[in-house]
């Protein structure tokens, strides 16, 4: 099982296209598909973070934003 993957805006499309095909065709259960959709959420308000936080580096020059993920 591979545990770490980079993520970005086309792997969560085609993770999620992948999802409601199995889901179609009834190869997993309706939990199951409504905690892989949880997941892409969540992973596409981190990219949207992401996203909002390098804009506010151009925007503004001498911003002081907490690079959480250093601490």
């Amino acid at each position: 099982m591979e545990t770490t993957r980079k993520v970005n805006t086309k792997e969560l499309l085609k993770h999620s296209f992948n999802v409601m095909m199995l889901l179609k065709s009834k190869a997993i259960p309706v939990e199951e598909a409504k905690a892989h959709a949880n997941l892409i959420k969540q992973s596409n308000n981190l990219l949207r973070y992401e996203l909002d936080r390098a804009i506010a580096y151009q925007k503004f020059e001498k911003i002081e934003i907490r690079d959480i993920e250093e601490q």
